[in-house]
């Protein structure tokens, strides 16, 4: 999992567009990118997750997010989070 979080009152709406890109290595050219730009007043997000399948690691964009902050995306994976 790849998640962001803004700590005070700014909210990724207030940020603009992320940008995701995939690629072997460092240096190597992006083989898959992704524009996330449909935030307006969530505090955490989930831009994408890696997961493996049979042999291979894949990475999927997600783009969910949370207007409580991380908590929020901790207890959705069902963390227990103390506040």
């Amino acid at each position: 999992m790849v998640a962001a979080a803004i700590d005070g009152s700014p909210t990724f709406g207030d940020v603009g567009a992320i940008h995701i890109s995939s690629g072997p290595g460092i240096s190597a050219a992006p083989l898959a990118q992704a524009p996330l730009d449909a935030a307006t007043t969530e505090r955490t997000l989930l831009p994408a997750e890696r997961y493996r399948r049979g042999p291979l690691w894949r990475l999927r964009t997600v783009g969910q997010g949370y207007d409580q902050g991380l908590g929020a995306l901790a207890r959705g994976y069902g963390v227990d989070v103390s506040d």
